[in-house]
C-alpha cells in the first residue's frame, strides 16, 4: 500500500507540528525508578554532623541561623552544641528519648547546598509503638533549589530514625514490635512532623512550602482541634524583657504508610504534642512552655468528649487542588482559633492584612485565582495513571485528581 502523502496547499507540503509526549509513571519498571533517582542524586552527598567540633558545624549552623534566627524560630548555638553532645540513650525526666540530627548536603566540590535538622522522638509511656521524626528546619541554598536535593533532605531523617530505634532496642531501652523487619519500620508507627506558617497570599514562601509538603504526602492537623504554638526560642533574659512571643504554626504530619487516612486518633496527636514539648523543654524555660502546651491539651481534652480523633486537612499539590489551601488562610485561622494567644497573633490581626480583607470581601478568592494562574503556567508532562482519578499506585484518589 502506498504511503499517505502529507497534506498540501497548492504545491507547498504542509508539515504537521511535532507533538510533545507525556510520561505515565505506571509504565516505569521499578528498576527504572531506582536508576532515575540514582542519577539525579549523584551530584550530592548527605553528611550527618555528629560532633559540634566538626569543621562543618559552624557553616551548617550559620545557614540555619541566618534563615530562621531573626524570627525566633531557631535554637541558639549553645543549645545545638549541647544537643549533639548529649547522650541520646539517656531519657529526659518524662521518659522521652531524643536523638538530634544535623544533616548537611554537599556537592562534589564539598560546598554546602542545603541543611536539615531535627529530632527523633520516642517515649514508650506516651505510645509504645510511635516514633516521631520532628523536621525542625530545612534551608536550601539558591543554587540547589529546584533539584531533587530538597526531597532527599525531607526523607533522609527516616534513615537516622531507623538506626536510632534499632540501637534503643539493642540497648534494652525500648521494645520494638518487629525488631527483625526494618522494611516495616520495625513495626513502629512513624510520623514525620513539621511546623509551618499558615498560608498568606502576601507571603510566597508560605504557599511554596505548603505545596512542597503537599506533594510529599503531608496533611495539616486541623487547627480547630490543634491550635498549636511554637515556643519562643529566644534567650530567656530577652523573653523576660520583651514578653513571651510563641509563634502560631500549623502542624504537618506524614503518617508513613497511613497517608490516605483522613483523621488521626486523639491519643496519637496528644503523644506528638507531648514529644515536641519534651524536645523544647531541653532549651526553653518551663514558664514559657506551660501556657502554650496546655492550650492544645485542653482543646484535645474537650474534643475527646465527643470524638476520638482529630481531622487531617489534605494539602494542595498544584493548581488542580489549590482550593484545599483555603482552610489554612492565616488571617481567618488566627481570628477563629488563635486570638489572644500571643502578641504575634494580635499584631497580625491588626496589621495590613486586616485592611486588605475589609477593603475587598473577595480578597482571598481573587488571590487564589491569581495563584492558580501562576501555577498553571508551568505545564507538567509526567502524570500518575492513564485511569482517570487514580493515583500512581492504581488506587482511587479521594481528591478526584489524576495528576
Amino acid at each position: 500500500m502506498a504511503a499517505a502523502r502529507p497534506p498540501t496547499k497548492g504545491s507547498t507540503p504542509l508539515v504537521a507540528p511535532s507533538r510533545r509526549l507525556r510520561l505515565c509513571l505506571k509504565d516505569l519498571y521499578h528498576q527504572d525508578v531506582v536508576e532515575m533517582i540514582e542519577r539525579e542524586t549523584r551530584a550530592f552527598e548527605l553528611w550527618e554532623i555528629v560532633d559540634p567540633d566538626d569543621p562543618g558545624f559552624a557553616a551548617a549552623y550559620k545557614i540555619l541561623w541566618d534563615a530562621f534566627g531573626a524570627h525566633g524560630e531557631m535554637e541558639r548555638e549553645d543549645v545545638i552544641k549541647r544537643f549533639l553532645r548529649d547522650d541520646a540513650y539517656d531519657p529526659t525526666p518524662s521518659g522521652t528519648y531524643i536523638r538530634y540530627f544535623l544533616i548537611a548536603a554537599r556537592d562534589r566540590a564539598g560546598n554546602i547546598c542545603g541543611v536539615r535538622d531535627g529530632s527523633v522522638l520516642v517515649n514508650p509511656a506516651y505510645a509504645p509503638d510511635l516514633c516521631v521524626v520532628y523536621l525542625s528546619h530545612l534551608y536550601m541554598l539558591p543554587a540547589s533549589r529546584g533539584t531533587v536535593l530538597s526531597y532527599e533532605l525531607r526523607i533522609a531523617p527516616v534513615e537516622v530514625a531507623m538506626d536510632y530505634l534499632l540501637e534503643l532496642h539493642t540497648r534494652g531501652r525500648i521494645k520494638l514490635p518487629a525488631p527483625t523487619q526494618p522494611g516495616k519500620h520495625f513495626g513502629m508507627r512513624v510520623d514525620l512532623t513539621a511546623e509551618m506558617e499558615y498560608f498568606s497570599p502576601d507571603d510566597p514562601v508560605s504557599w511554596q512550602r505548603i505545596l512542597f509538603y503537599g506533594r510529599g504526602g503531608f496533611d495539616a492537623v486541623n487547627p480547630r482541634h490543634f491550635p498549636y504554638l511554637q515556643p519562643d526560642f529566644r534567650e530567656p533574659e530577652e523573653i523576660r524583657a520583651t514578653g513571651n512571643r510563641p509563634l502560631p504554626f500549623m502542624i504537618l504530619v506524614r503518617r508513613m504508610g497511613r497517608e490516605r487516612q483522613a483523621s488521626m486518633p486523639i491519643d496519637e496527636s496528644t503523644a506528638i504534642l507531648r514529644l515536641l514539648y519534651d524536645d523544647f523543654a531541653c532549651h526553653c524555660e518551663p514558664e514559657h512552655l506551660g501556657n502554650s502546651l496546655q492550650r492544645v491539651l485542653d482543646r484535645l481534652a474537650e474534643r475527646s468528649t465527643r470524638k476520638s480523633f482529630v481531622e487531617l486537612l489534605p494539602l494542595p499539590s498544584g493548581p488542580k487542588d489549590l482550593n484545599r489551601i483555603r482552610a489554612l488562610f492565616r488571617y481567618a485561622v488566627f481570628q477563629k482559633y488563635y486570638r489572644g494567644s500571643s502578641p504575634a497573633v494580635d499584631e497580625y490581626l491588626t496589621g495590613p492584612m486586616r485592611e486588605r480583607v475589609l477593603a475587598d470581601p473577595a480578597y482571598l478568592e481573587h488571590e487564589l485565582h491569581a495563584l492558580a494562574r501562576h501555577l498553571e503556567q508551568r505545564p507538567r508532562f509526567v502524570y500518575a495513571s492513564r485511569e482517570k482519578d487514580h493515583t500512581w499506585e492504581g488506587k482511587p484518589d479521594p481528591a478526584g485528581s489524576s495528576g
